[in-house]
């Protein structure tokens, strides 16, 4: 065999086994490189989140839309407000929301009825019992608009210093909101979806750019937020930089921030009082007492037998 032809064969079979080796390593780097240039998600119509698409959910939505068909008044205000705070902003979501209420009340009272049959009283227990059946839905919203307005003062911090070098830049409130959303799609997922939906709302619906900073603010219930809108709408009816603002709202956002995590690490030495005693003072007590009930017991063991 040609000496050419074996060296070419021998490089192949060493590039083959070193690919072999090295299959993982490089499978893990593409698999960090494909999501570094992971293509951003299309633009929606709407920041409001779409509902799962399940059987108990269309079963829920159906009962919701005949209930609210019959009274209107179970959407009230304030259940409209929490949904819109919590991203629930379809018709669909109301029409689930009220559905579950009215499935888990309907079943409350159908398994009351089924037992009043044998206990009469039970009647008016599952009665009283339908009233906090019917608020428990609204624990668990307020819960998850707890949740996204904390993840939305963490991501705050973050969009307020890219507007402040998009101004420092030179770029336009408009436009520094379209560049920042862009680019935090994937480290501030909320707060880029709600301001492409300030983008949208400007552009496509054709509203004041007040209007729509101050309909973000009211859709996201943070007080923060609704302050920064409240500086970009003064900045840009003045005419100023609004760089000086932005700076503002930044310091005082991250000083509640931090008071906020003080204030946490100061609770947990109280919380941690019933953990101690339940599970921490057990182990330690009973060492250090286990011999000594031992002994009391072998000494006043003869005692008490003597005076029986």
């Amino acid at each position: 065999m040609p000496m050419p032809v074996l060296a070419v064969l021998v490089f192949t079979c060493v590039v083959a086994s070193c690919v072999l080796v090295l299959r993982p390593v490089f499978g893990t780097y593409v698999d960090n490189y494909g999501v570094r240039i992971r293509p951003r998600k299309e633009k929606e119509d709407s920041a409001a989140e779409k509902p799962k698409d399940s059987i108990i959910l269309k079963l829920a939505e159906f009962v919701g839309q005949f209930s609210l068909s019959l009274m209107p008044a179970l959407a009230d205000k304030r259940t409209v407000q929490l949904l819109n705070m919590a991203n629930y902003r379809t018709p669909h979501h109301m029409a689930i929301f009220i559905g579950v209420k009215v499935i888990l009340v309907g079943t409350v009272l159908v398994m009351t009825f089924l037992a009043a049959t044998t206990n009469p009283i039970m009647l008016l227990g599952g009665l009283i019992g339908a009233i906090p059946t019917w608020i428990l839905p609204n624990f668990f919203l307020a819960s998850r608009v707890k949740q996204r307005q904390d993840q939305v003062l963490k991501e705050l911090p973050i969009i307020i210093d890219l507007m402040i070098v998009c101004a420092q830049a030179g770029l336009g409130m408009m436009l520094a909101i379209d560049k920042v959303s862009k680019e935090v799609h994937m480290s501030c997922p909320i707060l880029s979806v709600e301001l492409q939906q300030l983008i949208s709302d400007v552009k496509v619906f054709a509203k004041s750019v007040p209007h729509a900073l101050r309909e973000m603010g009211e859709r996201c219930g943070v007080d923060e937020l609704i302050n920064m809108a409240s500086a970009l709408i003064a900045a840009e009816a003045k005419g100023a930089d609004m760089s000086y603002p932005l700076r503002q709202q930044a310091s005082a956002l991250r000083d509640r921030l931090k008071r906020k995590k003080e204030e946490e690490a100061g609770k947990v030495p109280v919380k941690m009082v019933p953990v101690i005693m339940i599970f921490v003072m057990p182990l330690i007590l009973c060492p250090m007492l286990g011999p000594a009930v031992v002994t009391i017991l072998n000494a006043v063991g003869p005692i008490m037998a003597g005076t029986k």
